[in-house]
């Protein structure tokens, strides 16, 4: 017989919130599944039942209502016990088998059409399915979503015991989907739970060392936090502004660790700025209190954000500033009412905290739906691939938001990163289609350039308009969003296998002189090459999208690379702890690192060249340094990536109509790739028409590197034609 688990706290914990008759279902549904699992355990030797019984208590933490916390109780007992969900609902009502079945993995229903599939299925495709079952389920009953994430930060709080494969699997799962998911729904405590989580599983190191400097920071602020909160109450309340309370608000670890890795810094970097939250009786007291902070401390320039006037889509309200104290150094102040705090906190959770208060608002609840809406809407996108919507909700409505303004004042959010293209998808898929330009804040924007929080966008479009096939292609980055990407692939499957073949062959060829290559390149070939029989099958890929001309040119140089010469540009440097480095732009000359300033990958770095050839490198800055003769001996270095320690030299020939600013974007687009232009030559020749032709000779580390050039200097304004030279052709050839 199985050991008892105490139950006293748990019903202690419902019996004083819950209704008689709710009482009496959860008691109900905890001796079913206390039966029904029995002496099943854990992997770490605890009884199984011990983990349904935690997420039920949290959900009556948060007052979640009967059915919730019994169907907690019950969600294993579908996947891992005799007990089927008709059975559950035989027992406790379709209300609980209905949360139930949402919670329950795909592969394990025990009844129907995905029983069936499951074995047919990859674990990738079953994971997604699982995923579109919980997504669908989430938009009939949000409570199945919530039992999801509480089930996921019990599992991952008990992880340890897992084989390390299947620890990073769930880890990485969590970073991109349930983590995501409860930052969506407002619930932000338990989004940082589940980061801080999943980081110590995938870099336990990183973790390790981040909890131990935060902890630290924390202890080492306190007095400081002291001071600045006695000076901000005195302040406020001689202009009669009620403070309700001042919190110390350090950044989160995994926050921490975001930063430090997007800024490519050392892990023990944290950024040691003190962070206040103020809590205000109203919001017209957030906006008394900001223009009276800014009177005692100077702002900074561009660090004021208004999400009380314009809140974020996962129920967060504020307003952001930064100041310089008295003493020299930065604050970040967030300003919110109590009421703002404590639902930013629980998120959706505050609707069964809070019921029957002014705490959970309609517009509260207008958000919510909204994002359910949303989910809907992306799950009905493609329904052809039911795959594409769980992607376009991971990739889409789980990334960071970001607010757009259209011309009339009305407001979009898109994700961190949506370009101008993305935006008129979002319009409507005709204004996406029909597309030619941007205006952002009223100045000419490239089309694949990310829009940033606040900009007011206008859409130019053309009657007889039609995407190009570059948007679709991810490296150029014209598209972004999942849902603008479907929109625009769906234009292309439309065209008749006639119009495919047509529009594919012609885009074939443009791609072909892009990479230099004769009129005659053989077309079976080419064929054979993409895995077709017929050269007309692979111009109906291209026409219909189904395969982009990037992926085209890509291939095509990879079956060529390696036969002209690759050169070295990178030269490898240990540390005395024994790890290699690559650095580049040092030439072929012997490298050692500083050992008083211990240069890593991350910081800027540059080389003093010694007498004998040699060359040290050291932090920009470093101490040592002091009292040198700046001038010639000194190099700009960079650090390199393994596999890029080789280039192919590349010529190519552009024709362009001269403009002020057109060298300039070229050079910044390649400086942005990362390449070194070997030469550069500009011609006028006069049988052009006023075109200029510039020549460059540049080294590029792999064919894809290539093609994105190719096709980013392609887009250019100005820029007629683009295309690879033969290393030995003439200069003033035309193709």
């Amino acid at each position: 017989m199985y050991d008892p688990i105490p139950q006293d706290p748990f019903f202690a914990l419902v019996g004083s919130y819950l209704s008689p008759g709710e009482r009496l279902l959860v008691r109900q549904a905890y001796e079913l599944a206390r039966r029904a699992h029995g002496d099943q355990q854990r992997r770490s030797g605890e009884p199984f039942f011990s983990h349904p019984l935690s997420v039920a208590t949290y959900l009556a933490q948060y007052r979640l209502d009967g059915a919730a916390v019994a169907a907690a109780l019950l969600h294993d007992v579908a996947e891992d016990t005799r007990v089927s969900v008709a059975d559950i609902e035989e027992q406790f009502g379709a209300e609980v088998a209905q949360l139930v079945d949402g919670v329950t993995k795909l592969k394990d229903v025990s009844k129907g059409v995905a029983q069936a599939a499951a074995p047919l299925m990859t674990p990738e495709e079953i994971g997604m399915a699982s995923l579109h079952k919980l997504f669908e389920a989430m938009i009939r009953d949000v409570r199945v979503v919530i039992i999801k994430l509480f089930d996921r930060l019990h599992n991952m709080s008990t992880i340890a015991h897992l084989p390390a494969a299947k620890q990073t699997m769930k880890a990485e799962e969590t970073l991109a989907v349930y983590a995501p998911l409860a930052n969506r729904l407002g619930m932000w405590q338990l989004k940082n739970d589940l980061e801080g989580l999943a980081l110590e599983v995938l870099d336990n190191k990183a973790y390790t060392v981040l909890k131990q400097q935060l902890d630290q920071l924390r202890h080492e602020q306190r007095a400081t936090f002291d001071t600045i909160n006695q000076e901000i109450v005195a302040w406020l309340t001689q202009a009669h502004i009620t403070v309700r309370n001042v919190l110390h608000s350090p950044e989160n670890i995994y926050t921490s660790y975001q930063a430090i890795t997007k800024a490519s810094k050392p892990i023990h970097s944290i950024d040691h700025t003190l962070r206040l939250v103020v809590l205000l009786e109203d919001a017209p007291a957030c906006y008394l209190a900001l223009g009276r902070l800014h009177e005692l401390w100077r702002p900074v320039p561009h660090r004021f954000d208004d999400y009380i006037a314009v809140p974020r889509n996962n129920l967060y309200r504020a307003l952001h500033t930064a100041v310089m104290h008295s003493s020299g150094h930065q604050l970040k102040i967030r300003l919110r009412t109590v009421d703002m705090y404590e639902v930013s906190e629980i998120g959706v959770l505050a609707k069964w905290v809070y019921a029957n208060t002014p705490l959970w608002s309609k517009g509260i609840a207008q958000q919510v739906d909204a994002l359910l809406a949303s989910i809907q809407e992306e799950m009905n996108q493609d329904l052809e691939r039911p795959g594409a919507g769980v992607q376009n909700i991971v990739e889409d409505l789980f990334r960071h938001q970001i607010v757009i303004y259209s011309p009339r004042g009305d407001i979009f959010e898109l994700p961190q990163g949506a370009t101008p293209l993305d935006f008129a998808y979002t319009i409507h898929s005709e204004v996406g289609n029909h597309c030619r330009a941007a205006l952002v804040n009223d100045n000419n924007y490239p089309l694949d350039k990310p829009l940033q929080d606040g900009d007011q966008v206008r859409i130019l479009t053309a009657d007889r308009g039609h995407p190009h096939r570059q948007w679709l292609n991810e490296d150029l980055d014209y598209l972004t969003t999942s849902r603008a990407r479907t929109k625009a692939r769906r234009w292309f499957r439309r065209l008749s296998r006639h119009e495919a073949i047509e529009q594919g062959q012609k885009v074939l060829e443009e791609e072909l002189y892009l990479l230099g290559h004769p009129a005659g390149h053989p077309r079976q070939a080419l064929a054979t090459l993409f895995g077709f029989d017929d050269p007309a099958d692979l111009y109906a890929a291209i026409g219909r999208a189904e395969l982009l001309p990037v992926a085209i040119g890509v291939r095509v140089l990879a079956a060529e690379w390696h036969r002209e010469p690759l050169m070295d540009v990178g030269g490898r440097v240990r540390s005395e702890e024994g790890e290699e480095f690559i650095i580049t732009q040092a030439g072929h000359r012997r490298l050692r690192l500083c050992q008083a300033c211990r240069p890593r990958p991350g910081h800027s770095i540059i080389g003093l060249i010694r007498t004998v050839g040699n060359v040290t490198i050291h932090r920009e800055g470093c101490h040592t340094l002091r009292g040198e003769i700046p001038g010639g001996r000194f190099l700009k270095l960079a650090w390199g990536a393994e596999g890029t320690r080789q280039v192919r030299l590349v010529r190519l020939r552009l024709d362009v109509f001269d403009r002020k600013g057109l060298l300039f974007e070229i050079a910044r687009l390649l400086h942005e790739e990362n390449v070194n232009i070997k030469s550069i030559l500009t011609l006028e020749p006069h049988d052009l028409d006023g075109q200029v032709v510039i020549m460059l000779e540049l080294e590029v580390v792999s064919p894809r590197q290539l093609v994105r050039i190719l096709h980013r200097t392609q887009a250019l304004t100005n820029v007629c034609s683009v295309r690879c030279l033969p290393a030995e052709s003439p200069v003033m050839e035309r193709g």
